[in-house]
């Protein structure tokens, strides 16, 4: 949750979704989207710009510094320990079309059936003490966990800064509507 500043002028909703609509908060840079904290994209879909369902969905994303992989060779458990510790969030509202929003959905649906039976299939291994069979389980369950990873994923973080996030994944047509990113120093 935020602070509240006393001394920021009120904003409306409808003073926010103009800003979002005209990209107050949003920009490309090449293939990048660059947005600040709690950023609220245009009503379009991320991927291919068309109309988004309403209501657009609050997301949460997370990263942390690449060269924190390193650690997974000390031990997984020490990696998960601290990359919860030292990761960084920023929220963003977006919006995806009725057609990659039924996408997602199929994916994430196909993930939760495959990581289902994978988990039966170790049962079954493991019941009848059949070694090949409780490793076909594992690996049904962790290829349906990864393709539910990357067929649902929405943007990914490649970088979480102070002031700005960005991302990959994007369409496209959808970063061609929003402004040219450039800083100032």
């Amino acid at each position: 949750m935020g602070t509240l500043n006393p001394y920021q002028p009120p904003v409306s909703r409808l003073s926010e979704a103009l800003s979002a609509e005209l990209g107050g908060d949003c920009w490309r840079d090449g293939k990048d989207l660059v947005v600040r904290p709690g950023c609220t994209l245009p009503g379009r879909c991320i991927k291919c710009n068309e109309p988004a369902e309403l209501p657009l969905r609050h997301a949460r994303f997370y990263w942390h510094h690449p060269a924190l992989y390193l650690v997974v060779f000390a031990g997984l458990l020490l990696y998960l320990v601290i990359a919860l510790f030292v990761r960084r969030r920023t929220p963003v509202t977006l919006g995806l079309c009725a057609r990659h929003l039924r996408r997602r959905r199929a994916n994430l649906a196909v993930a939760s059936v495959g990581a289902t039976l994978g988990l039966g299939v170790i049962a079954m291994g493991v019941q009848r003490d059949v070694l090949p069979v409780t490793f076909a389980g594992i690996a049904l369950m962790l290829a349906s966990l990864m393709f539910g990873i990357v067929g649902s994923r929405l943007l990914v973080v490649t970088r979480i800064g102070e002031n700005y996030t960005r991302f990959r994944g994007a369409g496209a047509d959808f970063l061609a509507t929003l402004p040219a990113f450039y800083r100032t120093r």
